[in-house]
């Protein structure tokens, strides 16, 4: 019976702990400003990886836009060939195919654009996010500076509170009292023990006298 009430107090100990706490690190600020700057630096990660994405895609339509202009020429001088020649279907499928091309062309550079765009955004977002941390982590700092000093006047307002102090002071006085108390009965002692010293002593040379 006893391991068991012994056991149920140890969970209600615990369970209670662990509310004080969630309950300290909700309404202690710098534990919310520590989780908001590993929260944060984790987005600045993602953003991260979102820009080295964005930059393969631009790399990727400019690729592909070089690719295109060079079939556009392509089916230029296709054109230009077929027509020399007198083969009028040839050279009107060829400028079909140049059409499509520079249509293809136009969108790709446009995409390209958009993306440089993008990029640029991205790049500068991620850069706002960065100081916004600095600045976050500057904030912790100055507020752990001032949490230790906010620690340290609650201490010194705690020992210098008139109850507390007067406490102390009763304790000293009491302490101080009972020193004097001793010393007055050690110097008591002390001349009761030299004055029995003499009394002796006269006794011994008065028989030696006689």
């Amino acid at each position: 019976m006893e391991n068991i009430i012994e056991k149920m107090k140890q969970m209600f100990q615990s369970d209670f702990e662990h509310v004080t706490t969630v309950i300290k690190d909700k309404q202690d600020p710098i534990t919310i400003l520590n989780r908001y700057v590993k929260e944060s630096e984790a987005e600045i990660e993602k953003a991260a990886v979102l820009i080295r994405r964005q930059r393969m895609l631009k790399d990727e339509f400019l690729k592909e836009l070089k690719q295109v202009e060079a079939i556009v020429e392509k089916r230029k001088e296709q054109v230009k060939v077929a027509t020399a020649a007198g083969e009028a279907e040839l050279a009107e499928m060829a400028l079909k195919y140049q059409v499509q091309a520079e249509n293809q062309s136009e969108r790709l550079q446009l995409a390209y654009e958009t993306s440089l765009d993008q990029l640029a955004e991205l790049e500068q977002k991620h850069e706002e996010m960065k100081l916004k941390v600095k600045d976050m982590h500057i904030k912790r700092l100055e507020l752990m500076g001032r949490e230790n000093i906010l620690s340290m006047k609650e201490k010194v307002n705690k020992m210098i509170d008139e109850a507390e102090f007067g406490q102390a002071a009763d304790k000293f006085e009491r302490i101080e009292s009972d020193m004097k108390q001793q010393e007055k009965t050690a110097d008591q002692l002390y001349d009761i023990t030299v004055f029995d010293a003499r009394i002796q002593q006269l006794a011994k040379e008065m028989n030696k006298a006689e």
